[in-house]
């Protein structure tokens, strides 16, 4: 069977030039044929990763009303209960609950902070949560800076051409709780319906439950094998577009068929709000099709977000709030 490759990044990290090099081409191909990988070597600790699943442990096992003190139904920030995305297609919900991070470094520009992106995170009274949730977000977005200048070389741009279009990012990460399928089973059959991750790249911990999936190259789905030691990578559609498709942003899901309750941390990374999305400016080419015309970055997102939210759907921003 296929499977999702496994990298050692220590190569890009610590290594001469042309073993960056090497690294980098070899993270691109994998981006191409599958639109996610495994890297081990990623530098980030074991301790910040152990704490933070300690954290997102104590916190969904708090009583419902705890958590809904820090639920902002206007954002994308804070609890997310059970079953709030909803399925255009099958009408089903996911089966999992999630607290959602803002960007730690929120920009000072006061018209980003009018918009529901870049909203200030609710943090519930648990002392240490909200440190040891910061500490490992910011482990990971330096990471994520790494692996998008590593997919710069291999696009044949300069290395710091994301960090350049990112300098007001909206990125986020959440923690995440599914409990096993047979506890949500007679409100829905999964625990995230297949979907496209919407920005440019995901970073991904998961616990050793398993559960993630990733639809292959030959219309199979992969099972993504848990590796403690490794971090889960994957292409969203904002990269893909802006690579005229070069690089897949693949079909993924998770079912929780362990019988244990499953946790994982997905860092959302994404570029400022204004930042153009444009093949020409990457790849210097035009857009292969429809799907692959210019857009703004942040508009984009937030439309195709706001369609799947069940919360955001029940209370949209005002007008002048989103645009």
């Amino acid at each position: 069977m296929d499977a999702i490759p496994t990298l050692d990044f220590t190569a890009f990290r610590e290594g001469t030039p042309a073993e960056r090099k090497a690294m980098a081409m070899a993270m691109g191909d994998a981006f191409e044929r599958y639109g996610f990988v495994q890297l081990t070597g990623h530098g980030v600790p074991r301790e910040t990763l152990d704490a933070a699943f300690a954290a997102a442990e104590a916190f969904f096992d708090q009583p419902e009303d705890f958590k809904r003190q820090v639920q902002d139904r206007r954002t994308n920030r804070g609890f997310i209960p059970m079953f709030d995305g909803v399925s255009e297609k099958t009408g089903k919900p996911n089966g999992q609950e999630a607290f959602s991070v803002g960007h730690i470094w929120r920009t000072t520009d006061p018209e980003l902070l009018q918009l529901p992106l870049y909203a200030a995170t609710p943090w519930p009274e648990m002392p240490g949560f909200r440190e040891r949730l910061e500490a490992c977000y910011a482990a990971m977005y330096g990471l994520s800076q790494q692996i998008l200048a590593a997919a710069a070389l291999h696009l044949g741009v300069a290395e710091d051409f994301f960090t350049d279009a990112s300098k007001a990012s909206y990125s986020n990460m959440r923690i995440i709780h599914y409990p096993p399928a047979e506890k949500v089973a007679e409100v829905t059959d999964i625990g995230v319906r297949p979907h496209e991750d919407q920005g440019l790249v995901t970073l991904l911990v998961q616990d050793m439950n398993g559960g993630l999936f990733v639809l292959g190259p030959a219309g199979e789905w992969l099972p993504v094998v848990p590796n403690r030691d490794a971090m889960v990578i994957n292409v969203g559609k904002l990269l893909k577009r802006w690579t005229n498709g070069r690089y897949k942003a693949a079909l993924h899901k998770v079912f929780n068929s362990s019988g244990r309750e499953r946790y994982s941390m997905p860092l959302f990374v994404h570029p400022s709000w204004h930042t153009r999305i444009d093949p020409m400016t990457l790849v210097g080419q035009a857009p292969a099709g429809p799907e692959f015309e210019p857009i703004v970055a942040g508009e984009q997102v937030y439309k195709n977000f706001a369609a799947q939210r069940t919360s955001w759907k029940a209370e949209q921003p005002t007008d002048n709030a989103i645009n």
